[in-house]
């Protein structure tokens, strides 16, 4: 191989390994645990909002983390904190979290939060807020 032709390579292998380091660095979660939230509108029924755990480093069991203003009676207005374990049909409580996908449905809360409930203690992980914007 010439050494043109090695040059370009090692320095494209070096752009790429720079690169996902990178992109590691970017979207690595340092918290106990992160979330991404997307609102999703509707006018004459309840609201979805998807709830994704995107990371963190703790292992969190779908029954000791709750979501808050769960619309769960749309009509009456009812809205209440549900355990992720029974938002998700494919978890059991002992289930961890790790990557899951939720959607829930929300009336008009302006503040949506994930709570870990453990030791008797309970810590917001993470919230979302109706923003201006969205209305």
């Amino acid at each position: 191989m010439s050494p043109k032709r090695r040059a370009v390579l090692l320095l494209g292998a070096g752009a790429v390994g720079f690169g996902a380091i990178g992109y590691r660095e970017l979207t690595d979660c340092e918290e106990l645990a992160c979330f991404a939230f997307e609102h999703q509108r509707a006018d004459d029924v309840a609201s979805r909002l998807v709830i994704e755990h995107t990371g963190g480093t703790e292992r969190l069991r779908a029954g000791d983390v709750f979501v808050t203003n769960v619309s769960v009676d749309y009509e009456a207005g009812e809205n209440d904190t549900v355990a992720w374990a029974e938002l998700d049909d494919d978890l059991g409580p002992d289930d961890a979290i790790n990557g899951e996908t939720l959607r829930i449905r929300i009336r008009f809360p302006d503040l949506v939060t994930v709570r870990w409930r453990r030791d008797g203690d309970e810590e917001v992980l993470g919230a979302w807020v109706y923003d201006d914007d969205v209305r």
